[in-house]
């Protein structure tokens, strides 16, 4: 049937003013008179907060306090030091209350005074800006609440604007001035400026970056980067981000509702001086190209090995990554011969996992001649975001690379943009990122194709309640412009092919919720569109098993050879229920159920699937450590792998990768078509360990 369902059916799931003074009072016959000491106190106020003091040639104003035209009232901060940052805590009570982000702790000077904001910029000083700034505000439009929903260079540009209008120096805070002012103020009683932590996070100067061991003076940060950083904490990213010293990160060309700005007043900072530090991914990479057909082995010999660890992360690891969880991987081949993985990470289980503001993208590279994986490093570091998850892709025509990338304002991942960044120089250097769509909802990229027109599809979950769907967004020139359609997939995580007469057909994870509304009955649930994703109609079919459930995602690509590929999982809850397996005939020609992660082959554009293979390379009993949500567990003729968020992609030479949660598993085409290993009785050998 056709859908007509749309992504908006089922998405819908301060301090007072200083009074005028002015106000009459009635004299004992009634006549109007002027209180005396009301027009001695207005006089006194309006000499203290109204009248600007004359400006220094360099025009910095004087005195302890200062208000400008539109009544906004500055603070003075005078020089001095303090420690930024703070040395490694042990964990407390299971929790770990640190993430590498303040380490090394330093020591910073302050060398000149600034006049910094007593309160966030609010909608009224704004509107004299931008009289049109509610038409965008999503919070309720009162004059004195913060301004959000305003992007760094939005800001940027309001100390512009102003610096004009009285002829003072205005800018944002550097990160250095902004956690100074704050600690300075928690010691004064009263505290002079109001809402540093805790109500809204606040735009700084700085491109984010890791803090360095050495003392500071004046610091102004990174040359460059990817995030500005941010600070103070909300309501929104909760209690944990509410302190002087935590640090967080946003993407400049982004806003949200939980993130406004104070300006500073003071003379132009020190030139940021810094280098961002180059990950072990992104070093060394070779500019050579390589001609990938020249080193394919031969088509017609099946080819298997593996599987092979490509997460590596030490166990001590603080931050940016954690040993904790490691999830969602997205595997591509680069034109100089290499294999480049990503996948976010955050502490785990124990803290906040997936859920929470301590999650970064990962990658490990495989380079050209190698047999194992690098270390990890650090690929995307969003700092106090829920950035939830990663895709890559290689434009098979011009080896250009593509980063997609969900980007989190407060948790969980339903409130993400989309980003883009490209590289071509195999991941050596990117672009800066783009956001090529700003609705914030569940954006957690998947895979991408490029269709025979010439158009980029790229597929992501669209919700997390039930019933879940995934969704596409593709681009007609490029990757220049890009449209999000507003049909919907049935389940999350789809993978996505187009058949041979140009419909796209997907398939996704719907937590075996086989009475679906839209789709019941038994088997996985496909979709197909003919219209680029603005409708999709949808059937199940049993031959490829019950569906997809938590902690899986199923594989769906078409390969050089012409044939369809789908690689999904049995069971249907990773062997803690009841097993439900698929039937194979075996190298002996025996038919029997195997049990886990198996593979299946179409010819005919989907419509039947043949060549059902467990994805076990060898009989042995071998136990591996699947990592993410699968955990240990045991490979022979009989089960393979029991879960995983499973990724592949056919690379130039004609190989096939495919990686778990943990595991990297190679095989070409002939070796998918060759019958599962046969079932031998390795009972009395030991069980080996990988």
């Amino acid at each position: 049937m056709t859908c007509s369902l749309t992504r908006e059916m089922i998405s819908n799931a301060g301090v007072p003013r200083v009074r005028e003074w002015n106000r009459e009072t009635r004299g004992p016959n009634g006549s109007s008179r002027r209180s005396a000491l009301a027009f001695a106190l207005a006089c006194a106020v309006s000499a203290v907060l109204l009248a600007a003091p004359a400006a220094r040639a360099d025009g910095m104003p004087s005195g302890a306090v200062y208000t400008n035209s539109l009544g906004m009232v500055f603070v003075r901060i005078e020089p001095g030091e303090f420690t930024m940052g703070r040395p490694r805590q042990e964990a407390k009570n299971g929790k770990q209350d640190w993430d590498g982000s303040e380490q090394p702790p330093h020591k910073v000077t302050i060398t000149r005074p600034f006049y910094i904001c007593a309160d966030l910029v609010k909608h009224e000083n704004y509107q004299h800006y931008q009289p049109r700034y509610f038409d965008r505000s999503v919070s309720i439009g009162w004059k004195q609440h913060p301004a959000v929903n305003v992007t760094w260079d939005e800001a940027r540009a309001f100390c512009e604007w102003l610096s004009r209008k009285d002829g003072t120096p205005c800018r944002l805070p550097t990160e250095a001035e902004w956690e100074y002012a704050c600690k300075l103020d928690q010691k004064q009683k009263p505290r002079r400026l109001r809402d540093m932590c805790g109500l809204m996070e606040q735009w700084c100067l700085d491109w984010y970056g890791p803090y360095v061991a050495d003392d500071q003076i004046d610091p102004s940060g990174y040359i460059t980067g990817t995030h500005r950083v941010v600070r103070g904490g909300s309501r929104l990213t909760g209690v944990e981000s509410a302190r002087p010293g935590k640090r967080a990160g946003f993407l400049p060309a982004d806003f949200y509702r939980g993130l406004g700005f104070r300006v500073v007043i003071g003379p132009p900072p020190n030139a940021p001086s810094l280098s961002l530090p180059v990950p072990l991914n992104q070093k060394d990479v070779s500019q050579e190209r390589f001609d990938w057909k020249s080193a394919a082995v031969d088509p017609q010999k099946p080819f298997c090995k593996g599987p092979d660890v490509f997460m590596k992360i030490p166990p001590g690891s603080n931050g940016p990554l954690y040993p904790g969880h490691n999830h969602y991987p997205s595997i591509t081949w680069c034109p100089n011969g290499d294999l480049l993985a990503v996948w976010y990470s955050d502490p785990g289980p124990l803290h906040t996992a997936e859920r929470g503001i301590r999650l970064n993208v990962a990658a490990s590279r495989l380079a050209r001649g190698f047999d194992e994986w690098q270390e990890a490093s650090e690929f995307w570091v969003g700092a106090g975001r829920n950035d939830h998850a990663p895709a890559l892709w290689t434009d098979p025509d011009t080896g250009r690379i593509y980063h997609f990338q969900g980007c989190g304002s407060y948790p969980p991942q339903h409130h993400q943009v989309l980003a883009l960044r490209t590289s071509d120089d195999s991941g050596a250097t990117w672009t800066p990122p783009v956001i090529i769509n700003n609705f914030r909802t569940m954006w957690n990229p998947h895979v991408a194709l490029k269709t025979r027109e010439g158009h980029i599809v790229l597929t992501s979950d669209y919700n997390s309640g039930g019933p879940v769907y995934g969704c596409i967004i593709l681009s007609k020139d490029g990757g220049i412009t890009w449209h999000a359609p507003r049909g919907l997939i049935i389940g999350q995580h789809p993978g996505i092919v187009q058949l041979g007469d140009g419909r796209l057909m997907a398939v996704g994870r719907d937590n075996w919720r086989n009475n679906h509304d839209e789709c019941k009955g038994f088997g996985l649930p496909i979709s197909t569109s003919s219209d680029w994703g603005e409708t999709w109609e949808y059937r199940r079919e049993p031959s490829l098993g019950g569906g997809i459930i938590n902690g899986q995602r199923p594989v769906l690509i078409t390969l050089r050879e012409g044939a369809i590929l789908y690689v999904g999982f049995t069971q249907r809850r990773c062997g803690q229920d009841k097993l439900n397996g698929i039937e194979v005939t075996d190298m002996e020609g025996k038919k029997r159920m195997v049990y886990g992660m198996f593979s299946a082959l179409s010819f005919d554009d989907g419509k039947t699937w043949t060549h059902h293979k467990l994805l076990s390379l060898s009989g042995e009993h071998r136990t591996y450590d699947g990592g993410g949500n699968t955990g240990e567990f045991v490979s022979d003729a009989t089960f393979s792998e029991p879960a995983g968020y499973i990724q592949a992609v056919q690379t130039p030479d004609g190989m096939i990768h495919l990686v778990s949660s943990r595991l990297h598993y190679q095989f070409n085409f002939a070796w998918l078509k060759q019958p599962t290993v046969a079932l031998i009785d390795y009972g009395k050998k030991e069980s080996k360990k990988d």
